[in-house]
């Protein structure tokens, strides 16, 4: 195994809040089937995205993302994810508390 065949990779936690990005959520979106791709292509492109993927069951879209705060997130929400062409309806759930993290339990 090594690095330059892409067997072995480095990757590196810091916390968000050590960033002082203090607001998660997570994004649960209908989007209608033809737009599926395209929405999933422009949520993967925002910086605020941290993992994008298209499900199965009542939604077909979902994303983690980190904002600065929740007036951030509002802005997000309202600026960036509404205007997107095929998004139904999104459910919005904040992170309240995360309790594991890439296999690291946190306090």
């Amino acid at each position: 195994m090594s690095r330059s065949s892409g067997a072995l990779r480095f990757d590196v936690e810091i916390p968000s809040q050590s960033l002082g990005y203090h607001a998660e959520a997570w994004l649960w979106m209908k989007v209608e089937p033809s737009a599926l791709v395209s929405v999933g292509t422009a949520l993967a492109a925002h910086p605020e995205a941290d993992v994008v993927a298209a499900t199965t069951g009542p939604t077909n879209l979902m994303a983690g993302v980190t904002c600065r705060d929740t007036q951030d997130l509002y802005r997000y929400l309202t600026e960036r994810v509404a205007p997107l062409d095929g998004v139904r309806e999104l459910e919005t759930a904040p992170v309240i508390r995360t309790v594991k993290r890439v296999g690291t339990l946190l306090s």
